[in-house]
């Protein structure tokens, strides 16, 4: 009997580690995931996203309410999947507890990737550099505003991959 059980467990366990590993070789975000070093953030959430005045489907929203010491956090991510390449993610981070916007000071798949319809962020990932910031950001002052169900802010123009020159969130 104990000598099955412990057949079964070492055989799941290896089917397990099997899957992980072969999800980790287009996925290596999953490997943080598994040491710690990442985290879920979740599923897309449901909003109404203009760029430029038009609706797209082509920028996703995340809600993230925790930042990674677990102290309450109150931002949004977007993200572009038009402007993605093969080795990034193009994410812009609305911190509305902070009031600023900003990009990921990391953002290739080791630090954001979708799996199974979930984005994972890793620590790395979740620092970001307001666009004010004259040496990481743009320079550039986006104008955010947010009421109770809508954020609208602009994109600088120097930050071509956006496609874009302006966004409205309606939550």
């Amino acid at each position: 009997m104990l000598r099955s059980f412990f057949k079964i467990f070492s055989g799941l366990l290896l089917i397990s580690l099997a899957i992980v590993g072969l999800t980790a070789i287009n996925h290596p975000i999953i490997l943080k995931w598994a040491t710690g070093s990442a985290r879920i953030i979740g599923k897309p959430i449901t909003v109404a996203i203009y760029t430029n005045g038009q609706i797209t489907n082509d920028v996703k929203a995340y809600k993230v309410r925790t930042y990674w010491g677990g102290k309450k956090a109150n931002y949004y991510l977007l993200h572009f999947l038009y402007a993605d390449t093969k080795k990034t993610k193009e994410i812009i981070s609305i911190n509305l507890q902070d009031n600023y916007i900003g990009r990921p000071t990391g953002a290739n798949k080791e630090d954001y990737d979708i799996v199974f319809g979930q984005m994972f962020q890793s620590e790395v990932g979740a620092h970001f550099s307001t666009f004010q910031n004259d040496m990481k950001g743009y320079n550039f002052d986006p104008k955010l505003s947010s009421i109770t169900s809508q954020i609208k802010f602009n994109i600088p123009p120097t930050a071509g991959q956006f496609k874009c020159d302006s966004i409205r969130v309606e939550l």
